[in-house]
C-alpha cells in the first residue's frame, strides 16, 4: 500500500469557495475509490486560498479481483436429445477459452443454464489514478466556475500547478496546459522557489509548507489566526472574534500577519453597530472592547504578508478605515435630518416584490395584521402603539445608512425611533427580524413579538399568495426561514395562535390590494408550515410517531407542542398503550363510515349493558374533559381518558357493532364516533399503537 498526495494549485480562491470545495473533494474521492474497489485507510483534505489538497493514506496498489458469473446457453439448447453437447455450448466454451469441465449448471428464474465463473483481475492503481483524479477535478463543486485561455475546462480559478504523487511516483496528468509534477509552491511573497516533495508523506508535506509560510490545515490556520489576533490586541483591549469573520480571514491568507490599527475617537459617537459593521463588512476588520465592554477606537486587520516596515501597512489600513467611517458618519448625519415618519412615504417607491407591491403596501398590510394579532394574543396592549410600530417597521429601508449597510435594517430603525422619543416601541423594529439565521435570539417585547410574527406571516402569505413556490433546495425568498421563525416564536413564547385564521386574514389583505393570484394558497401555506412544524419537533428530539399523532391537529404550534409533551409523558403507562391499541381499532371501524351523516346517539337504542355504561360515562365525563381541554391541562385530560379503557374493552368483547339492523348499527357507530372525537382532540393515537 502507498499514500496518495494530490494538490491543485490555483490563483487566489474566494474565501467562501474553500470549505464547499474541500467537502466536495472529500466526498468525490471517497466515492471514486469505493466504486473502483480501491481500499484505503484514511482520507484527508485541506487547503488555502491558493491550493486544495487530497491525501489518501495506504491506498491499495491494485483493485480487488472480481468474480463474475457468465450465463451460457440453456440446458435445452446446450444438450441434444441424446445428451450430447451441442455446438452452442462448445462455441460458448471456446469463446471464453475454458474447458467444458469448468462449466456448471445454474438454476435461474428462467430455468437451468450452463454457467461460467470468471475471475476478472483488478487493475493496478497507478493505471486508473489518472482517470480518477481527472474525474474529481472536473466534478469538484464551486459556487461559480470559469474557463480561461482557449481551454475547454472549467474551474473556480485558473490552475497554476498540480502535485500528484502515489508513493514516490508522479501520476501523469495534464489539465488546461498544466502537467502534474512532484513540486509545490510555498507562500506567494515569502517563498518563491519550487518545493520538491520526495514521496507522498503527509507530515513531510505539511511541515515543508509550514516552513515556507503556508498553514495548509484549515483548523490549524484558523486557530493560529485567532491566537495571533489576541497577541496583537492584548496591549489595547479585548478583540471581539466572531467565528464567521475569523474563518473568512483565515481563508483569505495562507499565513496570518495581524496588525493593530486605530481610528479617530469622534466616530465612537456613531451607533456602535454601525461602526462595527463598517469595519467588518467593508474591510473584514475585528473590533476591540475594554474590560467594561465599551467599544474602543482600535481594530485588527489580518494581512497575508510580513513586511519590513509594518507601520506603512498599518497607516494604509487606518486611512481606509477612516474613509469608510467618514462615509458612515455622512450617511448617518443625513438620516438625522429627516424624521423616520418622513421616510415611510418613500417606501412607495421601493418594490417589495414585483408580484405583491411596494414596501408601503406591505406596511399597510402589517398595520392591519398587527391589529389582528394584538386582539388574538396581547389584547391588553395599546392599539395605537401597535399600529405605530407596524407603521414604522420598514421605514429604515429608505434611510441612507441601511441602503449602504442592508444588514443594519431594523437596528437603525430602532435607533432612529428611540432618538425621536418612541422608546416603548423602538426595540420592536429591531426585534421584527428575530430569530436571525445565525442565532436563536427571540423578540422580548410584546410589540416586537407582534411585529415579528406579522412580518413573517405577511411574507409567507404575500409570496405564496402571489404564486411563488419553494421547490427542492431553492428558496430564494427565505420562505422556509419565515415559517420556522413563526413556529419557533410561538413555541418559545408560549403563544396560543390558530394559524389558519391568521393566514386566511393575511391573504384577504393581499386580495384587497389585488395581488392574490394563487387561490389554493391557504392550503399550500398550511401544508408548508405543517411540514416545517414536523421538522422543528423532530429537531427537538420527539419521536416521529408522536409527532405524527399531533401533526394534523388544527395548526397551532404551541398547543400541538403541549399535546406532544403530554403524550410523551403518559405513554410509558401500560394502560395508555392499551388505550392506543383500542383507539386504533375504533379508527379502523370508522374508516369507511360517513361519520358526519350519522345521527346523534339515541339512549333508547342502547341494548347491551356494556354500551349503556360506555355512553353514561361519556355523558358524565365530557364536561370535565372539555374544561381540562380549555385550560390546556392535556396531561389531566389524557389521564381522564384512561377511565374509558376498561369500558371500551368490555364494549368490544360483548357488543357487535356491524349488525344488520341499520338504526342499531348507526347508533353504535355514532357512540364510537363520539368517543373518538374526544380522543382526537389530543391527537391520532393510532400512530402510537
Amino acid at each position: 500500500m502507498r499514500n496518495l498526495l494530490f494538490e491543485i494549485g490555483t490563483e487566489e480562491l474566494p474565501a467562501r469557495f474553500i470549505e464547499p470545495a474541500l467537502e466536495s473533494l472529500y466526498l468525490l474521492a471517497e466515492k471514486n475509490f469505493k466504486e473502483r474497489e480501491l481500499l484505503f485507510e484514511e482520507i484527508k483534505v485541506c487547503g488555502t486560498c491558493r491550493r486544495l489538497t487530497l491525501f489518501v493514506k495506504n491506498l491499495a496498489e491494485r483493485q480487488k479481483d472480481r468474480e463474475e458469473e457468465i450465463l451460457g446457453p440453456s440446458l435445452q439448447i446446450a444438450l441434444d436429445k441424446e445428451g450430447n453437447y451441442t455446438q452452442a455450448l462448445l462455441g460458448f466454451a471456446k469463446k471464453y477459452g475454458v474447458s467444458l469441465e469448468e462449466l456448471f449448471v445454474k438454476d435461474t428464474s428462467k430455468g437451468k443454464y450452463f454457467c461460467l465463473k470468471k475471475i476478472i483481475p483488478g487493475k493496478a492503481t497507478e493505471e486508473i489514478l489518472p482517470e480518477i483524479l481527472l474525474q474529481i477535478l472536473s466534478e469538484l463543486y464551486f459556487p461559480k466556475k470559469m474557463r480561461w485561455g482557449e481551454y475547454d475546462f472549467y474551474f473556480a480559478r485558473p490552475i497554476k500547478w498540480l502535485l500528484s504523487l502515489y508513493g514516490e511516483k508522479v501520476i501523469p496528468l495534464e489539465v488546461a496546459g498544466i502537467k502534474s509534477s512532484n513540486f509545490t509552491l510555498g507562500h506567494r511573497f515569502l517563498s518563491r522557489e519550487r518545493l520538491y516533495i520526495t514521496k507522498a508523506d503527509w507530515n513531510e508535506y505539511r511541515e515543508l509548507l509550514e516552513k515556507n509560510y503556508v498553514l495548509v490545515e484549515v483548523d490549524k490556520r484558523i486557530e493560529h489566526t485567532k491566537k495571533s489576533i489576541e497577541e496583537v490586541a492584548h496591549q489595547k483591549g479585548i478583540p471581539v472574534i466572531e467565528r464567521e469573520l475569523l474563518v473568512e480571514n483565515a481563508h483569505l491568507v495562507e499565513y496570518p500577519f495581524p496588525v493593530l490599527g486605530s481610528f479617530p475617537e469622534k466616530f465612537l459617537k456613531l451607533p456602535e453597530k454601525l461602526v462595527i459593521t463598517t469595519l467588518r463588512e467593508h474591510q473584514r476588520y475585528f473590533h476591540l472592547r475594554n474590560e467594561e465592554g465599551h467599544l474602543l477606537p482600535y481594530f485588527i486587520a489580518v494581512n497575508n504578508n510580513r513586511v519590513k516596515d509594518s507601520q506603512i501597512i498599518i497607516e494604509g489600513h487606518e486611512r481606509v478605515a477612516k474613509a469608510r467611517l467618514e462615509d458612515a458618519l455622512f450617511y448617518y448625519e443625513r438620516d438625522l435630518k429627516v424624521p423616520l415618519r418622513g421616510r415611510v412615504n418613500s417606501l412607495k417607491g421601493i418594490v417589495y416584490h414585483i408580484k405583491c407591491g411596494t414596501l408601503f403596501e406591505k406596511t399597510e398590510r402589517l398595520i392591519n395584521l398587527g391589529e389582528f394579532l394584538r386582539e388574538k394574543i396581547f389584547p391588553e396592549l395599546e392599539k395605537s402603539l401597535v399600529e405605530k410600530a407596524c407603521f414604522y417597521a420598514k421605514a429604515d429601508l429608505a434611510t441612507e445608512v441601511v441602503k449602504e449597510f442592508p444588514s443594519l435594517q431594523g437596528y437603525m430603525g430602532s435607533h432612529y425611533l428611540s432618538l425621536e422619543g418612541e422608546k416603548e416601541i423602538a426595540k420592536a423594529l429591531y426585534e421584527q427580524y428575530l430569530p436571525s439565521p445565525k442565532e436563536e435570539v427571540f423578540p422580548e417585547t410584546p410589540y416586537g413579538i407582534i411585529l415579528s410574527l406579522a412580518d413573517k406571516i405577511d411574507h409567507l402569505c404575500a409570496l405564496m399568495g402571489a404564486g411563488e413556490k419553494v421547490s427542492g433546495e431553492g428558496d430564494p425568498y427565505a420562505l422556509r426561514r419565515a415559517a420556522y421563525g413563526i413556529i419557533k416564536i410561538l413555541i418559545e413564547k408560549r403563544i396560543d395562535l390558530p394559524l389558519e385564521e391568521v393566514f386566511e386574514y393575511s391573504l384577504s389583505l393581499l386580495n384587497k390590494q389585488g395581488y392574490l393570484k394563487n387561490h389554493q394558497a391557504l392550503d399550500e401555506i398550511k401544508d408548508f408550515v405543517r411540514k416545517r412544524l414536523e421538522g422543528e419537533l423532530l429537531n427537538l428530539q420527539f419521536n416521529k410517531n408522536f409527532v405524527n399523532a399531533i401533526l394534523y391537529q388544527p395548526l397551532n404550534p404551541y398547543l400541538q407542542y403541549l399535546k406532544l409533551m403530554a403524550l410523551k409523558d403518559i405513554y410509558e403507562r401500560k394502560e395508555f398503550k392499551d388505550l392506543s391499541l383500542l383507539f386504533k381499532r375504533v379508527t379502523q371501524i370508522l374508516k369507511n363510515v360517513e361519520v358526519l351523516s350519522l345521527p346523534k346517539v339515541s339512549p333508547t337504542l342502547l341494548q347491551e349493558k356494556e354500551e349503556k355504561e360506555l355512553y353514561e360515562t361519556l355523558i358524565k365525563f365530557t364536561p370535565q374533559l372539555e374544561e381540562l381541554y380549555t385550560k390546556r391541562d392535556y396531561m389531566a385530560y389524557l389521564e381522564h381518558l384512561l377511565i374509558f379503557k376498561p369500558l371500551i374493552d368490555a364494549f368490544f368483547d360483548k357488543v357487535y357493532v356491524m349488525v344488520e339492523e341499520r338504526e342499531l348499527r348507526e347508533n353504535r357507530l355514532s357512540l364510537l364516533y363520539s368517543l373518538s372525537k374526544l380522543i382526537y382532540k389530543i391527537g391520532d393515537l393510532s400512530y402510537l399503537a
